[in-house]
């Protein structure tokens, strides 16, 4: 047995580094020098209104990328709600809901207290569009409509990141 977990280890080792939520530094938007202009989005939120990223330009735009049926969303939920309060009048907050129903979206947000809107995304256009795989995202657009940076899984950097951007 010690010499097949002597084999074994070196393999894990090597399987395990390349496992992880964070994207490489290569993969980062603008790493490559350039600007990645953020995807249009456009809609109906769940609230009923009409949403369009272009009409935010001249100010950061955070967009949230989440389900209701997403455990780690649930879980970072209230981080982006006081994020959302403190920067309220400054920057937009905005959800978009991967594979949901609209019961199940409008209920996540009633019992986690959301206070922006959300663009519902039951085809995933939209989560493609920004190479997202799975929620918690969260991607961060600067005042001209550039990516800025995403988050996966976590908040953390983003409230550093949007004060860069004020």
């Amino acid at each position: 047995m010690r010499l097949t977990w002597r084999l074994a280890a070196p393999v894990l080792a090597l399987a395990l580094t390349g496992c992880g939520l964070q994207a490489s530094i290569d993969q980062q938007p603008g790493s490559a020098g350039g600007a990645t202009a953020a995807p249009a989005i456009s809609g109906t939120t769940l609230g009923g209104a009409t949403f369009s990223l272009a009409a935010f330009r001249g100010r950061p735009v955070v967009i949230d990328f989440w389900g209701s049926w997403c455990g780690p969303c649930r879980a970072e939920q209230g981080d982006i709600n006081k994020l959302a309060g403190s920067y309220a009048g400054r920057v937009t907050f905005v959800g978009v809901d991967m594979r949901d129903d609209a019961s199940a979206a409008l209920a996540y947000r009633h019992d986690l207290g959301v206070t922006y809107d959300s663009v519902p995304d039951a085809a995933e256009q939209i989560s493609a569009a920004y190479d997202v795989a799975a929620p918690p995202t969260i991607v961060l657009v600067d005042q001209h409509g550039n990516i800025v940076n995403r988050y996966l899984g976590t908040v953390a950097g983003l409230s550093d990141d949007i004060k860069r951007l004020l």
